[in-house]
């Protein structure tokens, strides 16, 4: 039970350390207000050191359960040394196809981590926007198994497609897909705002810690029950939402939802590597059960939601500077809700030339609110956008 719900474990804590570890990731990466400013590089930044604390945690929870109290002599060198000829027998030693398949696999992590600075400049448009992102990039070697020709299968190549429709869970896409449809509805419909605008007059009365514990135990306890894919398809377009209402950065608000995902320990059904881990457990002498998740994963969900709150509020400042007030970027992917006004103040006790101003609905968009709560004019700021629309075209 212990190396099964360890397996489980791990593999949910050692999916928050990268953009391509857990699903709930790439809904992040996927959202349009943010999409921008998230990279593999900066959320490994980000996410890998509570990755590390998280996996750190439940090793420590199952050795305590589990292996503490026993008494367990050890495994003999001898032991050891037929375990290793059985597998090499059955295996065989390393071959040339899988030392390629294991460089494409380092080249697939350097390009990842190369790409802001030294590929990404060299593919722009005319407009300075970026032709290659890290989906791209995680494309090429992917593609290139499928050219490079295999040595243990001559006339093939390291990978073929009848292997793939064999192999691939193609009812993992659409449950990807489904995901995604949800979340463009919730954006689309409206939704979102309308459940954002209502949290968001919540946020400004909260302290910044507190605000972070609150949003990672919502998620976490949505995640245990709806599965952490549905939670992140339907919970950040609401946050994103929420962010432009309170006027905060959103990913102070979606960084530490993402990773409350992955504290899914809880449930069997909570997260895909719970599901994978109880569907073989049926296969061995005693299989898993709903207690055994229960009872190993509620003292690892608390834990991990204190220090998971408590990370992410120290390292989203640190990678993504999100302790700021609402960003530009981010007023500008909103733009029936907030516009970007030339109006000097302080906000956050930091005087700034122009600010961002959320639109009232109430008054048909004729009036927004600033920082500090002061009314004013939407007219003259949308004429002015206008007149510069007008002027670019004429360019």
């Amino acid at each position: 039970d212990g190396i099964l719900l360890g397996i489980a474990y791990s593999a949910s804590a050692g999916g928050i350390a990268t953009l391509t570890g857990a699903i709930p990731n790439y809904f992040l990466a996927a959202e349009s207000m943010v999409a921008q400013h998230i990279s593999w590089l900066s959320w490994f930044a980000f996410g890998f050191p509570i990755s590390l604390v998280t996996g750190a945690l439940a090793y420590v929870m199952l050795y305590i359960r589990y292996v503490s109290r026993c008494n367990f002599p050890g495994i003999s060198r001898e032991v050891l040394e037929h375990e290793y000829e059985e597998l090499l027998s059955e295996v065989g030693p390393v071959s040339r196809d899988e030392v390629i398949v294991g460089a494409l696999q380092v080249l697939q992590i350097l390009l990842l981590i190369a790409r802001r600075w030294s590929i990404a400049m060299w593919f722009t448009s005319p407009f300075g926007e970026e032709l290659v992102n890290d989906a791209t990039l995680a494309l090429v070697p992917s593609l290139l198994l499928f050219i490079i020709p295999s040595q243990a299968r001559p006339g093939q190549a390291l990978l073929t497609w009848p292997v793939v429709h064999e192999k691939f869970d193609f009812g993992l896409l659409l449950l990807i897909g489904g995901s995604i449809a949800i979340n463009y509805g919730f954006t689309n419909s409206g939704l979102s705002v309308a459940l954002g605008d209502a949290v968001g007059r919540l946020i400004p009365k909260v302290q910044p810690y507190t605000l972070n514990l609150l949003v990672v135990v919502s998620v976490t306890l949505s995640s245990q029950v709806l599965s952490s894919i549905s939670t992140a398809s339907t919970m950040l377009p609401v946050l994103a939402a929420a962010s432009v209402q309170a006027m905060v950065n959103p990913l102070t608000l979606m960084l530490p939802a993402t990773i409350a995902t992955s504290f899914a320990f809880l449930l069997p059904t909570a997260t895909p590597p719970n599901v994978v881990v109880l569907a073989k457990s049926q296969e061995l002498g005693r299989a898993l059960r709903f207690r055994d998740f229960f009872t190993n994963g509620l003292p690892l969900t608390i834990i991990c939601i204190f220090v998971g709150a408590a990370l992410s509020a120290v390292m989203a400042p640190l990678v993504f500077g999100s302790d700021n007030s609402l960003p530009k970027w981010a007023c500008e992917t909103a733009p029936a809700s907030c516009l970007w006004m030339d109006v000097t103040g302080t906000v956050r006790d930091v005087a700034v030339s122009s600010q961002a101003c959320i639109v009232d609905l109430a008054t048909d968009g004729e009036m927004c609110r600033l920082w500090n709560g002061t009314w004013v004019s939407t007219l003259g700021a949308i004429s002015e956008a206008m007149q510069n629309m007008t002027a670019e075209g004429g360019l």
